[in-house]
């Protein structure tokens, strides 16, 4: 049975564990215990979803490798696409209706949350994508909580314990901790901040 159809009959089945079983068996995705996945195309080479993940109603997750920790939610509407390999850590959080392009990798940590609705990521550009000579893939890190409507350019890595604000331009990446970050471009506008704690 050709993967095309296999994945239209999955997305069309009306119950979850029927949806996990024929992932597994049908695809070979390595799905954890206790996972949820609703109305959503899931069209990867490698999948690995780890204990209790939750991916919600009509996402388009379609990547080389795609990895998802522990305890982490995908919301709705999120458009996951590209040729290479997305992850995010355990306890994360996708809301809502997001675009993560994958020409390059994108790498999300523990804790973070990509909040709220219409958040872009970006990860190729013409002269560097051509030519191969950058590396143009997105690190988030660990505790990060990125606001709505945040755009994040090719290549930029956000540390540890920062909090980017409404409607930022990540043209570059921010090296430090426990930041808030804000505007456009984007740029440090309170250190020693815990958002966790102070926000």
């Amino acid at each position: 049975m050709k993967k095309k159809l296999i994945l239209k009959i999955i997305k069309r089945t009306p119950n979850n564990s029927l949806r996990v079983f024929l992932y597994k068996w049908l695809l070979k995705y390595n799905i954890g215990v206790n996972v949820k996945i609703g109305r959503s195309l899931i069209n990867c080479n490698n999948v690995n979803l780890g204990d209790n993940v939750i991916i919600r109603h009509n996402n388009i997750i379609s990547c080389d490798s795609f990895s998802v920790g522990s305890n982490t939610k995908i919301h709705s509407g999120n458009t996951i696409v590209g040729k290479s390999s997305f992850s995010i850590g355990e306890n994360s959080r996708i809301i809502n209706d997001h675009f993560l392009d994958l020409w390059n990798n994108i790498n999300i940590g523990n804790n973070t949350w990509i909040a709220g609705r219409g958040c872009q990521f970006w990860t190729h550009g013409s002269i560097h994508t051509k030519k191969g000579t950058k590396d143009l893939g997105i690190n988030i890190k660990d505790n990060v909580y990125i606001s709505s409507n945040t755009s994040i350019a090719p290549g930029a890595t956000i540390e540890n314990d920062n909090l980017i604000g409404l409607g930022s331009v990540v043209s570059k990446s921010i090296l430090t901790k426990r930041n808030i970050v804000a505007g456009n471009p984007a740029t440090v506008i309170k250190q020693n901040v815990d958002w966790r704690e102070n926000w």
